[in-house]
């Protein structure tokens, strides 16, 4: 008896493993057998997300192109929180979905060093790469491999008043910082206060002038040379004279009081964000939004940097989890590149008002934001786009910044000194 019930077991165990074998052969193999793929994406651009609109409408019509073939379906998850954390424990349990969304910085970096993500350089070689701006690629390439899609980003170039710098007899915006010291003189003498800068929190916009000085002079590599380059000396004594042509309250003043001075049109420029629009067109005074224009930051000629070159940051980036099955593989990359067809990721900037890093055209009927429009053309003819000195360095130093900000501009410590704290810091 007891020995039929063993034999049962057996019996009953064999045809549970070639039942679940044959089921994930069918499985593995649906394309080649006329099956629907399946692709799981779990997405925060849901609900109320200013891109949730458009991406499913994107998505539907994938399916719909696909039928019968592939079709993605999205897991809605509308807590950014509690995104994070699903993705996290996803990662760590070893089983990543097909497709979900990263933040850049440090949150990528588990992903990355997971080997739980698909390999994407090899579709990059063919040709897919040319709808990138710039450098942007390499925030999505861990050990000389592209494990992700660099996607919604920012850039943070110059915001100026048009007005007033016509006022003291100015049409555009200074290429080279010769000549943007010039305009900044001149501004000073007919007693209009050029520059919106800031110590106090993160020191934003000055941190951010800062970044755009590293860059023009050390180039878009900066970051990799480290502390004793010349550049970060060179950039800190550029950014304390700008402080000379600043509001007096800029030592000690937080981000809330550099925009105020911006918005009320006491000062000339403000360095900042897409995000910042909104509060252009909201709280500047009279017919401010009309008068304010972007521009790149300036260059210096002769030094490694480049013209146009931009200082931004990738926001949010697509990945995809590794895939034994190379139908699933191929299904998943082709919906990864409808993504970034630059009309589908037109569409999503018109109506959300983000930025991407894929290149994009706008024509006369394209009813983009007039300023969001301008950073798309910048981040277009961007030679390359470097990420701001607080996401490339630690946090302990971009902690320090602000108060050796101080320090130097006070006249306490030198540009020396103030480069060489930050360096004693981060070598702790």
């Amino acid at each position: 008896m007891i020995k039929q019930r063993l034999l049962n077991l057996i019996v009953m165990t064999i045809c549970f493993v070639l039942v679940m074998g044959f089921l994930g052969l069918g499985q593995n193999n649906a394309a080649a057998e006329g099956k629907e793929i399946i692709i799981n994406f779990p997405s925060i651009w849901v609900g109320k997300d200013s891109k949730a609109k458009v991406m499913d409408e994107l998505i539907a019509k994938f399916n719909e192109d696909n039928k019968e073939s592939i079709k993605v379906v999205v897991e809605e998850i509308a807590d950014y929180d509690a995104y994070e954390e699903k993705m996290r424990t996803s990662i760590a349990a070893g089983s990543v979905p097909d497709i979900f969304i990263a933040k850049a910085g440090s949150k990528i970096e588990p992903f990355f060093k997971s080997g739980k993500l698909m390999d994407l350089t090899s579709y990059m070689n063919e040709g897919w790469k040319d709808r990138f701006v710039g450098n942007i690629l390499n925030t999505a390439t861990y050990n000389d491999k592209i494990l992700a899609i660099p996607y919604e980003f920012a850039i943070t170039p110059v915001l100026y008043n048009e007005k007033l710098l016509k006022d003291v007899g100015y049409d555009s915006f200074p290429e080279t910082y010769d000549e943007f010291f010039v305009m900044c003189d001149k501004l000073k003498a007919n007693g209009i206060i050029p520059l919106s800068l800031m110590t106090s929190d993160n020191a934003w916009t000055a941190m951010l002038w800062y970044s755009q000085l590293l860059h023009a002079f050390g180039g878009p590599d900066i970051y990799e040379k480290g502390f004793d380059d010349p550049a970060f000396v060179e950039a800190a004594r550029v950014l304390k004279k700008m402080f000379e042509y600043t509001t007096s309250d800029a030592v000690g003043a937080n981000a809330a009081v550099a925009a105020g001075h911006f918005l009320s049109g006491r000062t000339v420029m403000l360095i900042n964000g897409p995000w910042f629009i909104g509060r252009i067109k909201s709280e500047g005074s009279g017919e401010f939004y009309t008068d304010v224009a972007v521009a790149n930051a300036p260059a210096y000629i002769g030094e490694k940097g480049e013209k146009g070159g931009e200082v931004g940051f990738v926001q949010a980036l697509i990945c995809a989890g590794s895939q034994k099955d190379k139908d699933r593989e191929a299904a998943v990359v082709k919906f990864l590149k409808y993504l970034t067809e630059p009309d589908n990721v037109k569409r999503l900037s018109i109506d959300s008002g983000a930025l991407f890093v894929i290149k994009t055209e706008m024509g006369e009927g394209d009813e983009m934001e007039r300023l969001q429009k301008q950073m798309v053309e910048l981040s277009n003819n961007a030679p390359y786009v470097v990420p701001h000195f607080n996401m490339s360095v630690n946090q302990e130093v971009a902690t320090e910044f602000p108060q050796a900000l101080s320090s130097m501009i006070l006249g306490e410590k030198s540009p020396e000194q103030f480069i060489e704290t930050l360096k004693e810091i981060n070598a702790r």
